[in-house]
């Protein structure tokens, strides 16, 4: 069984490393269902174990990746981009990190607008890292920020015209504060604004952006010197090119509140999900919404059971506004299940669907399962570490049809799925390749 102590670390943990596994979603009725997953293909036959690794689709089905292996004297930053229907470049460096010794780069994400426009941001010794690239495929220097203290939980979106903001959590010497920047296609970068008040802890912020550049960002709310101890979840937004709403709160105060996460559909109404529970044999999900330019909504439950543990939840809406939400739960007995519910446009929750088990290695179980949402509301799907050592798990729905579990065959720990328009989808997972130290990326299509 995975302890309650074991979770409470866990989370501790994550204000301050990056997340591993992604998903990025976009699709196409017609095709959502209509094959399978191909033979696993290296993209990468040698990549260091511990280089992070993040992966970019964007509508037209282009890709990104990127990774930042350590070095002698610093690391790098590379990126790779394959055309839709086309085959990986050569990794070129956009960046190189100078250091006495080697430097280990966090929180790496990368994304890629409709525009063509990418964005790869990362940490490296507290500070904030941001390099851009104009649409025609040139990388400038990167940006860097350097938060005093030193920041966590990087976040960072682009809209599909190519304007972008990153929100991520600041220590103090009381507690932290969530901070976020916005720059514009063109490259210009605004001040770096405080989104939360000092006078309280905010920890884990989680940021969302549609197309049309409306930002929200949610974090969990603690007492300045517990972080253990959150007890309500807050919000801010901010309408494309504007300014920053003051902070509002999206849950009551309630103990032990955490890991808030956020969607917006293509209307920028906004929908936070958080875990929620006192005490053990007693966690719940829970889940808001906010009108675009109205307050947040009373929370709903969205698992009605109470659970040993129920944790890590996620969110993705399309962008007409149906959304869905999933999480871990976990029994008495140990057992890790993967659930996730739908909520239609304007509609309530619906109940649960149990998808699958979740594994567990040691005391690293897989508990980042989440969902990603085609904008145009033509297939969902959730990825997990499948139970068993069988290979990576997904549930694909297509439309509002039912769900569909499929194995991938390969390593167990899934890194990234992704999918383009057309509903053709990837898989991407990291396999020994007998050299130390170094692993292998294998990647499966699904068209």
């Amino acid at each position: 069984m995975i302890t309650n102590h074991w979770f409470r670390s866990r989370r501790l943990q994550t204000a301050f490393a990056g997340i591993v596994f992604s998903l990025c979603l976009l699709g196409n009725t017609s095709v959502a269902l209509g094959a399978g997953w191909s033979q696993g293909v290296a993209i990468a036959s040698s990549v260091p174990s511990a280089a992070p690794n993040a992966f970019a689709f964007n509508p037209a089905g282009n890709e990104l990746w990127a990774t930042a292996p350590a070095m002698s004297g610093g690391a790098t930053v590379q990126v790779a981009q394959r055309p839709f229907g086309g085959a990986w470049s050569p990794l070129t460096t956009i960046a190189t990190i100078h250091s006495v010794g080697a430097l280990s780069v966090q929180d790496l994400s990368i994304s890629l607008s409709a525009s063509s426009h990418a964005a790869a941001v990362w940490l490296v010794g507290g500070g904030v890292q941001i390099a851009l690239r104009s649409s025609t495929g040139a990388w400038q220097a990167p940006v860097g920020f350097v938060p005093t203290g030193g920041a966590s939980r990087l976040r960072s979106r682009l809209d599909a015209h190519g304007n972008g903001v990153a929100a991520w959590a600041r220590a103090t010497s009381t507690g932290s504060v969530v901070e976020a920047v916005a720059w514009t296609a063109s490259g210009t970068f605004g001040a770096v604004t405080q989104l939360s008040p000092s006078s309280q802890g905010a920890y884990l912020p989680d940021l969302s952006v549609n197309e049309a550049g409306t930002a929200v960002v949610v974090w969990q709310v603690a007492d300045p010197q517990n972080a253990g101890s959150p007890y309500q979840v807050e919000s801010v937004t901010r309408s494309a090119g504007g300014n920053w709403s003051m902070a509002t709160t999206a849950s009551p105060v309630v103990p032990q509140t955490w890991s808030p996460q956020v969607a917006l559909d293509g209307a920028g109404n906004a929908t936070a999900v958080w875990e929620q529970g006192s005490t053990v044999d007693n966690y719940r999900i829970y889940a808001a919404t906010q009108r675009a330019g109205g307050p947040w909504s009373s929370p709903v439950r969205i698992e009605p059971s109470d659970w040993y543990m129920a944790a890590q939840p996620s969110v993705a809406a399309d962008a007409a506004g149906n959304v869905t939400a999933s999480w871990v739960v976990e029994n008495t007995s140990g057992a890790m299940l993967v659930h996730a519910a739908t909520r239609s446009a304007g509609g309530a929750w619906g109940t649960p669907v149990n998808l699958g088990q979740l594994t567990a290695s040691g005391s690293s179980p897989n508990l980042l399962p989440p969902v990603s949402a085609a904008r145009d509301g033509s297939i969902t799907v959730v990825g997990w570490a499948a139970f068993g050592g069988t290979g990576p798990n997904v549930a694909v729905r297509s439309g509002s049809g039912p769900w569909v579990p499929m194995i991938i065959g390969g390593n167990p720990q899934p890194f990234a799925v992704l999918t383009t328009n057309n509903a053709r989808a990837s898989v991407v997972w990291s396999v020994g390749n007998g050299v130390k130290y170094h692993r292998a990326l294998m990647q499966s299509d699904y068209q």
